[in-house]
């Protein structure tokens, strides 16, 4: 039953994009947001940031759970250098946002379906 299982959401952060998706599910969004393309110095109004994962989350969540989902946001080093400050930032900016536990990752390569479901087991 949907309302017995965790979700996890998997966000690929890009130079000024989110590209989420379930995890097992079939389904992609993708969000501008341009407060993820001013790469001068660290992000410092994380605002834009959080409207935009409420908004991936709730789009993405089931209709009724009695859990939480997780999110496991993945940053590609080369493609988008992030400090660990603004990591720590990321990470509350998105349990802000509706997720109850979030997972960060910066591994060069995109996580597949397979790996990212033993997470949950």
């Amino acid at each position: 039953m949907e309302m017995f299982r965790r979700q996890l959401i998997y966000v690929q952060v890009h130079q000024d994009h989110f590209i989420a998706r379930t995890v097992g599910g079939d389904r992609t969004i993708r969000r501008q947001c341009h407060a993820l393309a001013n790469r001068a110095g660290a992000i410092r109004d994380f605002s834009a940031i959080r409207r935009q994962l409420k908004a991936m989350f709730s789009e993405l969540k089931p209709g009724f759970s009695l859990f939480k989902p997780w999110a496991l946001l993945h940053f590609d080093p080369v493609e988008y250098p992030i400090t660990k400050e603004e990591l720590a930032e990321f990470q509350l900016v998105a349990l802000r946002s509706g997720v109850s536990f979030c997972l960060l990752s910066t591994w060069e390569h995109h996580h597949e379906d397979k790996e990212l479901l033993s997470i949950l087991d």
